[in-house]
This record gives structure tokens, C-alpha cells and sequence, in this order.
């Protein structure tokens, strides 16, 4: 095989390789070797062991536009990429706002997954889910659903050979029997399974976002603080709970996320007046849903006289909410604050005000796979 041989020749170096090796090949077939199984898989692997904290692969925080009709200038609908140090996301093929949407009803941002995003054009009522790739403006339509439900927590696995996605309701008090929906890109089609709901009169939040860890998915569930968690892939086609850190304070202001592999909780005490707590616990051991504490930290105190946002922003009388876990570095949490995406460090204590007008609830952290993904071609 003509790849294998090009990549165990040691041609390839890094993320790239010489000019001697694939002078004398014509594009055509330049395309066809990188684009071999094995070249993508090698390439991948050898990036992931050179990958360091200081080269780790690129990222960006995500608005997801959760408002129904248009109410922002025309001029920030085009602008979804929240931080702007990134050259990749700045590139000429990168995209957002290619998808068929109509003028009030802007495509949103529903869930992401190894490079993929999942879109709707609404948020309640969902009918219509895209499947996308914004570094190659790739899209396909999926089946519509069975049926309209009013809101829906939606769930969003992808993989190199397929994708599942998941809808539960947001909400439910009559039974402890729940209707379980899920999309699997194998078959082509919708399946409803009743499942049973592990716990009673339980409420997930519409706009909070769902995590992907240990091939599971996971929804914060504010009723009883707990997380559901379910895995496409058990043929029992089971929800689960799981135990938030004991210790906890929060009831509302709160998320999770993944950082550097590990899974992890990050809270805001819940008040607009007085002093308030930032707390991120990490999940030291999945099976045994052992949380360890590492960072509480008063944010008050992170204060100077040279704070940008001590020019305009009471120290405590101002609502703060989270926003999103920094995916390659532990030290880092993004919050809304008086109108702004703030960067907080946790170990520094020192804030940054990364982007102005902020009037969004809701950023998703989308980390480039070290392969380009290609969407496979729907079967259906």
C-alpha cells in the first residue's frame, strides 16, 4: 500500500511532511494517499503523542444561539466564534452560516462531537437536525423525528464510523416511565424505546449542554442534583444516575465539561448579592463516582485596582453564571459577567475580558480533530 509506505518511510515529520517525498505526486493522487485508512490513522496517532499542552490542537469557544427571533444586530448573527486568537478559525473555509435557515430563525448550535456539530433552526419543537462539519461546510439533513416535542435534551455522539443522536424530554412528573428517542447513522432511522427514568419528577435544563465521556451521555438534572447519564451502545437501552460532589452549593449556576481527558464540575453560588464561590470538582474515579475538590476560591478577592472590569462592573452586586471549561488547561474557567466572556484563572486569580457584548447563556468548546472528518454519505 502505497501510503504505508510513504509514512514508514519516515517522510512524515510532525504534522507534516517533505517536499522531497510528494514533489513528484500529482494532487489527484497526493489526495488519495492522505485520504487512505491507514495514512489518517498513522497521522493521528503520531499526533496524539507529540501533542503537549503548549501545541495542543486547536479550540474555540462556540455561541450557540438559543433565541427564537431575531433580536441582535444583523452584524453579530455572522459572528458564532467567541475568542479570536485562533488562526484556524478565522481561515477562509471555516463556516458557520451555511445552512439553509430563515431570516428570524438563525440555525442554533444544539451539540458537538469529534469535529461534528448537530443544528437545529429551532430551539423548541425541534423538527429538523443537521449534521455538519464547518471546516469543509459539509452538511446532510436526518429524518425527521416521530414527533414534535415542545423541549428535548438532546444527546450527540460521533465516531470515525457513525453517529447516534439522542432525545429525552426535559421534563417529566407523570410516571417513572420516560419515551427514549434515539438516530443512529448504521440504520438510518428513528427508534422510540420506553425507558425507565431512574429517578422521580426530574428536570434537565434545555440549554445545558451535554458531555460526551466514557463513550456515555451526560445531562446535569437540577431537581435532585444528579447526572443521567445513557450509552447508545448498551443493547439494554437504560438511563443511569450518577452522585454530584458532596459539598456542592450551587442548585442552578452549574455545568460540566472535560478538561485534558477528565471529567469535571465547575459551580457559581447562587446570588446576585454578596460574596461568591467559584468550585470545580474532578472525577478521580469514574465507576466509583468519587469527585475530588480542586478549586474553591471566593471571586471577590481576585479583585485589583487594575482590573479592566473594575472600571465598570460592581465587585458584588452583579449576576455571574459559568460558561465553560478551558478543554486543555485545568487552571482556566470562562464565565458571563456584566455583559462580557470572562477568563478567569483559577490559579492566578486574575480575570480577562475576552469578548464584549455578550448576550448569550450558552458556549460550547469545540477542540479540531487532529483529522479532518468527512460526514458519511446517509445510507438512508
Amino acid at each position: 500500500m502505497e501510503a504505508m509506505k510513504l509514512f514508514s518511510a519516515g517522510s512524515f515529520n510532525g504534522c507534516q511532511l517533505s517536499t522531497s517525498s510528494c514533489s513528484n505526486v500529482s494532487p489527484k493522487r497526493w489526495f488519495t494517499l492522505i485520504s487512505d485508512p491507514f495514512f489518517a490513522r498513522s497521522y493521528t496517532t503520531r499526533f496524539n503523542d507529540s501533542l503537549s499542552v503548549s501545541t495542543s490542537q486547536p479550540w474555540n469557544l462556540l455561541f450557540c444561539y438559543l433565541f427564537e427571533v431575531r433580536i441582535l444586530p444583523s452584524s453579530m448573527i455572522d459572528d458564532r466564534v467567541a475568542l479570536k486568537q485562533f488562526q484556524d478559525f478565522s481561515l477562509p473555509g471555516f463556516s458557520l452560516n451555511y445552512l439553509p435557515s430563515q431570516q428570524d430563525c438563525p440555525i442554533k448550535i444544539l451539540a458537538l462531537s469529534n469535529g461534528l456539530l448537530l443544528r437545529s433552526e429551532s430551539f423548541y419543537w425541534q423538527k429538523n437536525y443537521y449534521i455538519c462539519n464547518p471546516l469543509i461546510r459539509q452538511w446532510i439533513a436526518l429524518p425527521k423525528p416521530p414527533q414534535a416535542l415542545q423541549s428535548v435534551a438532546i444527546g450527540f455522539i460521533s465516531k470515525d464510523d457513525g453517529y447516534n443522536e439522542v432525545r429525552i424530554p426535559t421534563a417529566d412528573s407523570s410516571s417513572n416511565i420516560l419515551q427514549l428517542e434515539s438516530f443512529s447513522s448504521e440504520t438510518g432511522q428513528w427508534h422510540c424505546s420506553m425507558v425507565h427514568c431512574p429517578v422521580p419528577d426530574y428536570y434537565i435544563k434545555a440549554d445545558c449542554p451535554v458531555v460526551n465521556y466514557n463513550d456515555s451521555l451526560h445531562w446535569l438534572e437540577f431537581h435532585h442534583s444528579k447526572i443521567i447519564t445513557y450509552n447508545p451502545e448498551e443493547e439494554t437501552s437504560q438511563l443511569h444516575l450518577m452522585n454530584l460532589p458532596k459539598g456542592k452549593e450551587s442548585e442552578h449556576l452549574s455545568l460540566l465539561g472535560v478538561s485534558r481527558g477528565h471529567f469535571r464540575y465547575f459551580e457559581v453560588t447562587d446570588t446576585c448579592e454578596g460574596p461568591r464561590n467559584l468550585s470545580v470538582w474532578v472525577l478521580s474515579d469514574y465507576d466509583a463516582q468519587e469527585w475530588c475538590l480542586q478549586y474553591r476560591i471566593r471571586f471577590s478577592d481576585s479583585w485589583s485596582d487594575q482590573d479592566e472590569l473594575n472600571k465598570f462592573i460592581p465587585k458584588d452586586n452583579f449576576y455571574i453564571f459559568p460558561l465553560a471549561l478551558h478543554p486543555h488547561d485545568f487552571d482556566i474557567v470562562y464565565l458571563g459577567y456584566g455583559g462580557c466572556v470572562v477568563s478567569y484563572s483559577l490559579r492566578t486569580r486574575k480575570l480577562e475580558v475576552v469578548r464584549r457584548n455578550f448576550y448569550f447563556h450558552q458556549l460550547l468548546d469545540f477542540v479540531l480533530p487532529p483529522w479532518p472528518r468527512r460526514i458519511p454519505q446517509p445510507s438512508w
